[in-house]
């Protein structure tokens, strides 16, 4: 009912604003379109917008710039199907789950580069604070027919471009936060365009712990360069980031189930690199890729070193591609070879060498992406073998879908597609004496899902409706044993996902844009307990105004609603469920711009000081006022 009222209260908010400024003319237009001419993480190639045929959503400059978030994960709550847990402080281990899959069935890009931990196989959204985002686009549904492994919730694709000139953003405020971040873009002699950057956040933060009162800080830094550039009739493009973070945590001391002050402390870095080199030969396109990313993670308790563990993963891929398509209609075939290497290690003190461990893992992958058009129909196929060196067997997934445009009535799609998803170095050999231990017997998981949808404008809305239905085999979750120890196992019946989500914009006038979504998500195991972490609704609504008094300037607010979820109280034996309460996040931006190219900005967070909590025994932070300024 809270999502009802959200979607609701953004008709009643744009009614009311398009009345009181019917006449404005002075500021520049507000861009109302959903996404823009091009999607890139929905293929092997760029697919025209109106040619999608999987549940899509994009989020531009201007829709960031209304939360204008610090962390990448607090602007993903305005997707939907997408539910964030964060553990305690920010740049603390942060999920994003899609669909009510679990959170390393969410693979991210940046640049098109996967930057998951190989060692745990999911992307912690806590590394990822200051980042310097110019779009994000967030594919819902199996892709491990364009992917591979990782893929079966969904996929999330980060762009940073690389431009000419100064960007950046300084700012201050509450728990004495520091926020920084800033790019020059060099331009080359050819045209192209060479950007070095740096980001920063350190906060004092809270006390993550619900007793005493220790503050528990963070901080998060990167570099990165980026390059677009020709090289004759090539294009070559790529991205070097180095990344660090150090985040204060506490145990729990006593196995009550709720963490304790004490003096734990988590320092992370990734090193990120990929270079992209496409262009056309001989009538045909060709792509070539290679990538490389490695997370590091040192764990520290009392200020001396317990344990570490590192993964590397390597990428090399080459894409060919035929056009034959005339006017837009016709058949695109795409193909990829794509070679995956993994590299494992974890080493401690704390216990003498028990948990080390080294491994490693290659995949050789092959798949062909195939589009067909003709009028107002688009057509989509895709399929993958992955040849996964002995260690699991071999794999096809892959997907198909199609949209038809009927006009005034909108344009309806429909899709089906497979994944699969390898068991993580973590589950396979992770060792803690006496608690977990790894099992090297696990299967891959795999899914099957299938979604219909709608999208269209009604009554000067433009809506987007998405139902879909999935279905997990072999999920890999953790049994308890009777002396209180730990493995990782695979079910033997089928969890189930299945919702229903929903997207609204209203360009109210040239000054005013509302946008909201809801989504209602029913994901449950194999013997029907609802799975942990997933909220049975999410909704947002973001609210952008560009006052006429000033050219340049925007006032934001948003509206993100976390519904009920349920977690383990992992103190009593067995462990027992919880409900998490809902909760709604209230955050505000605003603009100010000084000349033409200064502004000061004014950011809060958490308005209403409202309890936020995504994980049972963490408390959250309360609410947040920040002031900055603004480069352009």
């Amino acid at each position: 009912m809270r999502s009802i009222f959200v979607l609701a209260a953004s008709v009643t908010v744009a009614q009311f604003a398009h009345a009181q400024s019917e006449d404005a003319q002075d500021s520049p237009p507000i861009d109302v379109a959903l996404v823009l001419d091009t999607v890139e993480v929905s293929g092997l190639r760029p697919v025209p917008t109106g040619a999608v045929t999987g549940a899509v959503t994009v989020l531009d400059a201007e829709a960031l710039d209304i939360r204008n978030a610090s962390y990448l994960a607090d602007e993903l709550r305005q997707v939907p199907g997408l539910a964030v847990s964060r553990s305690g402080n920010v740049g603390g281990l942060t999920q994003v789950r899609i669909r009510g899959a679990e959170a390393n069935h969410t693979l991210l890009l940046i640049n098109g580069i996967e930057v998951s931990d190989p060692t745990t196989g999911e992307s912690d959204f806590g590394l990822f604070g200051a980042l310097p985002v110019d779009r994000i686009e967030v594919l819902r549904g199996e892709q491990s027919g364009l992917y591979g492994s990782d893929a079966i919730g969904g996929v999330i694709a980060v762009s940073a471009q690389s431009e000419g000139g100064a960007e950046g953003q300084v700012e201050y405020g509450s728990r004495n936060t520091f926020r920084g971040e800033g790019r020059y873009g060099f331009v080359l002699p050819n045209g192209g365009v060479l950007t070095f950057g740096a980001t920063g956040y350190a906060t004092d933060g809270f006390n993550i712990s619900q007793s005493g009162d220790e503050d528990d800080s963070s901080d998060t830094g990167s570099l990165f360069a980026l390059i677009n550039t020709g090289l004759g009739e090539w294009e070559l493009d790529g991205l070097v980031r180095a990344a660090q973070a150090n985040v204060d945590t506490d145990p729990d001391a006593d196995f009550d189930g709720l963490i304790e002050d004490g003096d734990r402390e988590t320092e992370s870095e990734q090193l990120t690199a990929g270079l992209r080199l496409r262009g056309l030969a001989f009538g045909v396109g060709h792509e070539f890729r290679l990538n490389t990313n490695t997370v590091q993670r040192e764990n520290f308790a009392d200020g001396a070193f317990t344990n570490e563990s590192e993964g590397t993963r390597t990428k090399f891929s080459y894409s060919p591609s035929l056009d034959l398509t005339d006017n837009g209609d016709g058949l695109v075939l795409i193909g990829l070879i794509d070679y995956e290497d993994e590299e494992y290690t974890a080493r401690d003190t704390a216990f003498g060498g028990l948990t080390n461990q080294d491994a490693g893992f290659e995949t050789l992958g092959l798949a062909l992406d195939t589009r067909y058009a003709t009028g107002a129909l688009d057509l989509s196929a895709t399929v993958r073998f992955d040849e996964n060196d002995g260690r699991f067997d071999d794999a096809v997934t892959g997907r198909i879908g199609a949209g038809y445009d009927t006009g005034d009535f909108g344009r309806l799609r429909a899709s089906i597609g497979t994944g699969v998803k390898n068991p993580t170095f973590t589950e396979l050999f992770g060792f803690f004496p006496g608690s977990f231990t790894g099992n090297p017997e696990l299967e891959p998981e795999q899914s099957t899902s299938w979604e219909i949808g709608w999208s269209g404008e009604l009554g000067g809305l433009a809506l987007d409706l998405t139902y879909f239905d999935a279905q997990l085999e072999d999920e890999i979750f953790t049994a308890f044993n009777p002396d209180f120890t730990s493995t990782a196992q695979n079910r033997t019946g089928e969890s189930e996902r299945s919702g229903v989500e929903v997207a609204v914009r209203w360009a109210v006038s040239d000054r005013l844009s509302v946008s909201g979504q809801a989504s209602f998500i029913d994901s449950s195991a194999d013997d029907g307990a609802d799975e942990i972490r997933v909220p049975d609704e999410t909704a947002s609504l973001s609210i952008d105004y560009r006052p006429d008094f000033k050219n340049g300037s925007r006032i934001g607010l948003a509206f993100d609603l976390v519904g009920e979820q349920e977690d383990f109280d992992f103190g009593a034996f067995p462990a027992r469920r919880v409900t998490l309460d809902s909760y709604v996040l209230t955050s505000a931006s605003a603009e100010y711009p000084l000349n033409e190219r200064f502004s000061l900005t004014l950011r809060g967070e958490n308005l209403f000081d409202e309890e936020a909590i995504d994980v049972f025994g963490f408390s959250s932070a309360g609410a947040g006022v920040f002031v900055g300024l603004k480069v352009r």
